[in-house]
């Protein structure tokens, strides 16, 4: 952040208090970004973006009001404390929202990398045409790289208040998504996959070539199976999408709505024993840690559900405050520009004691579900029902057989977790594929697999 930056706001805050707010807060971010498509030997497309945008809120005749821009001058000191001003006229309910003092230090994450600086368009191009090069050549079955997108970037959050509390953020990496269709026959298969990485080092073209080449090639002659209730294994990835789907059913705003099933639940059993589940900001070794929220709360681990008893949702301190807690330090804001939600962090089951082959081998005849479609039309969020396109292999004798799609899985979120058999050990916090939401794989008996 820019010394011109940083002197906007400190004017900003000391307007607000000539202008009679009691309180203030500003919230900054910026993000820079630069990306490159390749396909059929060419560059196809270059973005390059930069944005900065900050945020404004302030406690003014008893309510919080709110303004925010992206024209980051001085001439836009007096508009900010005018609309917060006219923002705090027109709000009927009074709720008793601060600014937070903040916390006596926060953790420092190193999660900016200067060595990536040196990425340019160069390095970018060259990169996504030799990997689209190298997946041709995988195998001949290969007809066409839809997708081989490369790019870098780096984003910045910065947050200070009238109470003394700055908190500063800043990361960077650069991203690689590679997305390939193949043809046997009249049989056609795609499969797309992609990674974040930290550091240069961490880039394995040619296992990335592999491991999409590899996993295109399996999907080959899938086809339908029979409508029937079944043991499936979720892959790890299938069972994250699964639970990051749900994820908002665990957020005390929408319990304190009623739009929660989850509601009224504290303290009760609602999965089985062998389930823990952890929202936890700071994973020591992961890029994906974040030291503190929205509000500046510092980043804390919090058990949702301790060994099937539900234990705690996630709070910001509106909610906190609500339910007469502390909060988790689970504030979200999607952008300066949004208004303070909240979110997990670093969600995830905790991990269970077998390996995937070993998960196999329990089930012993079933389906193994390796991608899940529809998540956004196919749940109800509320009720916990789901009825998703899927696609897999099926095991037989606890090994896998032949490769499924064109089918359905249909369950209850809420009832897979009182049901589920085993845990796989296969979470990963630390790899280049990893995200903010993670699963182990998982057994689940009783599932209804629909298909021919």
């Amino acid at each position: 952040m820019d010394k011109k930056t940083l002197g906007f706001i400190d004017e900003l805050l000391k307007k607000a208090e000539e202008e009679g707010f009691l309180e203030s807060e500003v919230y900054y971010e910026s993000d820079s970004s630069m990306s490159v498509s390749a396909r059929e030997g060419k560059i196809v497309e270059f973005e390059n973006s930069d944005m900065a945008a900050l945020s404004f809120r302030g406690l003014y005749n008893g309510q919080m009001g709110y303004a925010s821009t992206e024209d980051i001058q001085p001439d836009m000191i007096p508009f900010l404390l005018s609309q917060a001003k006219d923002n705090c006229g027109v709000l009927e309910v009074k709720e008793k929202i601060t600014v937070y003092e903040g916390e006596k230090e926060y953790p420092e994450l190193n999660l900016y990398n200067e060595e990536l600086e040196k990425i340019d368009y160069a390095f970018l191009s060259e990169l996504t045409l030799r990997l689209e090069k190298a997946l041709l050549a995988y195998d001949p079955r290969i007809e066409a790289v839809e997708d081989c997108v490369a790019s870098s970037g780096s984003g910045e959050i910065y947050i200070q208040n009238s109470k003394g509390m700055v908190c500063h953020d800043r990361d960077n990496g650069f991203d690689l998504y590679l997305g390939v269709r193949a043809k046997e026959g009249e049989d056609v298969q795609t499969y797309g996959k992609g990674w974040i990485f930290k550091k240069l080092s961490e880039l394995d073209e040619e296992k990335c070539v592999n491991e999409v080449g590899k996993r295109v090639i399996s999907k080959l002659g899938s086809t339908s199976i029979p409508s029937e209730k079944t043991s499936v294994v979720l892959d790890k990835k299938a069972a994250k999408s699964l639970l990051s789907s749900f994820s908002g059913s665990f957020s005390a705003e929408l319990m304190q709505k009623g739009l929660s099933r989850l509601c009224d639940k504290l303290g009760e059993k609602i999965a089985d024993e062998k389930i823990t589940l952890i929202d936890e900001g700071i994973i020591e070794g992961s890029f994906l840690s974040q030291g503190f929220d929205s509000e500046g709360v510092l980043a804390k681990r919090t058990v949702l559900i301790d060994k099937g008893i539900f234990t705690s949702p996630l709070h910001n301190r509106k909610t906190a405050l609500v339910d007469g807690v502390e909060s988790t330090g689970n504030a979200y804001r999607s952008g300066a520009k949004g208004s303070i939600g909240i979110a997990p962090m670093n969600f995830h089951f905790e991990n269970g004691t077998l390996s995937q082959e070993e998960l196999f081998e329990k089930m012993g005849n079933g389906v193994y579900i390796t991608a899940l479609y529809g998540l956004h039309a196919g749940i109800n969020t509320i009720s916990g029902d789901f009825s998703l396109m899927a696609e897999g292999f099926t095991i037989r004798d606890g090994k896998i057989d032949k490769p499924v799609n064109q089918i359905t899985i249909a369950d209850n979120f809420f009832d897979l977790l009182m049901k589920v058999e085993a845990l796989g050990n296969d979470i990963d916090y630390f790899s280049p594929d990893s995200s903010h939401t993670q699963s182990p794989s998982l057994l689940i008996p009783d599932v209804s697999v629909a298909g021919e």
